[in-house]
């Protein structure tokens, strides 16, 4: 992962300082990682999902990928997260992923949840 481009800041991939096991940041993505875990793990959970992306033109170095696009062990990301929710139809969601180009290479930039 990556973190995005902001106000006047480029888009910047993380060091092997910011991404080390005791680094601040990486905990913190650990934490926010494991509280969302279970709302992108499909019934019935497997050990090695299989993921699927449909491809998705990018405009210039950044490309959003809806849920709709993204397959984990044949269901919809969309309906993976609506599968663990409660009292949200899907009219009601929006999810995507958001890669950006960082020196010749694509990361995942931000995830939206609506």
């Amino acid at each position: 992962m990556a973190d995005p481009a902001a106000d006047s800041k480029p888009a910047k991939v993380g060091s092997e300082e910011t991404c080390a096991d005791d680094a601040p940041e990486r905990k913190q993505m650990d934490k926010t990682l494991g509280s969302i875990r279970e709302s992108f793990t499909p019934e019935p959970a497997t050990g090695d999902p299989k993921v699927d992306v449909t491809k998705v033109p990018p405009t210039g170095d950044t490309v959003v990928f809806p849920a709709d696009k993204i397959n984990i062990d044949g269901q919809t990301l969309k309906e993976v997260v609506l599968s663990h929710s409660t009292g949200v139809t899907a009219d009601q969601l929006e999810v995507s992923v958001q890669a950006g180009k960082i020196e010749d290479a694509w990361y995942v930039t931000n995830l939206k949840i609506s």
